[in-house]
């Protein structure tokens, strides 16, 4: 079913390129990470677990839901997501990262009676949408501090930073880069022995 929140997936990519995602869709370390990914196969997470990651494959998949084009975990951004937390997020950012994740459930409950994992895909649109609108309203208001970053509640500063992975790591995955954005891997071939050399992110 297709979300109410989700716009034209074709609209989307346009947008993202004008705004300047597009340059980072071909960063070393989004496809060595995925190149990881593609080496590694199924396992299980390192980072996640059962509950994290039915949490974020939920919110990812209303984000960027199966239309035209494949959905987020369609294309594995689960398995990337799990992965750049492991090998790129340093322990203290990945613990808040994680602890944000907690708060998105509880604003979910407060705003829909239950938890993520427990809402049909009607009233998660409805969290995602509020969620959203909430990040809308503070962005042109005075909740902007000096240092110019918003002063998010823990919920809607854990979906901001998962909407970041959800589409970093949809936009650089293999099957959108060169199905639907139709870009060239460079050196021609998705290839999943790549040295993979990780880098902690503070």
């Amino acid at each position: 079913m297709r979300s109410s929140t989700s716009m034209d997936r074709r609209t989307l990519i346009k947008i993202l390129a004008r705004g300047g995602l597009a340059l980072s869709l071909t960063s070393a370390a989004a496809e060595a990470v995925w190149s990881a990914v593609a080496a590694d196969g199924a396992r299980e997470p390192r980072i996640l677990n059962a509950a994290q990651s039915d949490m974020i494959a939920r919110i990812a998949d209303t984000i960027l839901p199966r239309t035209d084009t494949p959905s987020a975990t369609d294309v594995g951004v689960l398995s990337w997501i799990d992965l750049v937390l492991a090998e790129y997020f340093a322990v203290a950012r990945r613990s808040a990262f994680l602890r944000d994740l907690t708060a998105i459930d509880g604003f979910a409950r407060e705003v829909a009676g239950a938890p993520v994992a427990g809402l049909e895909d009607s009233r998660l649109a409805i969290v995602i949408a509020t969620l959203d609108a909430a990040l809308g309203s503070s962005s042109g208001s005075s909740n902007e501090s000096a240092g110019g970053s918003l002063d998010l509640t823990p919920a809607q500063r854990g979906y901001v930073h998962l909407k970041e992975l959800v589409i970093h790591g949809y936009f650089t995955s293999k099957p959108v880069q060169q199905d639907i954005l139709k870009f060239v891997i460079v050196p021609g071939r998705y290839d999943a022995d790549a040295p993979f050399a990780p880098a902690s992110l503070t």
